[in-house]
């Protein structure tokens, strides 16, 4: 079916989909859980701090503040509000040690996402997962 469709930059004659089938498709992404997921992953590294301290989570099974901020030369303020949102999305954990507190990987879905991110990086190596 033939529709007119606005877009940014003014009409388009495009062929589209009828509007019941345009409904069906949007019932389709809206039953997707698994990848309202993936955004939801994809939002937690797509700042480059962030997707290092995963990758360093990944390697190095747990690891604190202190050092996570040395080996990235950044503020262990900035790590820890990193870290804080990767708290809040369940994919990290904490767990004390007397004054220290060490971080770690542990929703299992979010770690085989990683490992498929990071093979190449990984070269054969899993993820170390100590949950």
């Amino acid at each position: 079916m033939r529709q007119r469709a606005i877009t940014e930059n003014g009409m388009c004659d495009a062929s589209i989909k009828s509007e019941s089938e345009i409904q069906e498709i949007r019932k389709e992404l809206q039953n997707t859980p698994g990848l309202y997921q993936t955004i939801r992953w994809l939002d937690a590294i797509r700042d480059p701090t962030r997707l290092q301290l995963i990758y360093l989570l990944c390697t190095h099974t747990q690891l604190c503040v202190c050092d996570l901020s040395n080996i990235l030369g950044v503020s262990s303020s900035a790590v820890s509000q990193h870290l804080r949102k990767l708290k809040d999305m369940d994919l990290v954990v904490v767990q004390r040690d007397k004054q220290t507190m060490f971080y770690r990987l542990t929703n299992k879905g979010f770690m085989s996402f990683i490992d498929n991110i990071f093979s190449k990086e990984l070269d054969g190596r899993k993820i170390r997962l100590d949950v």
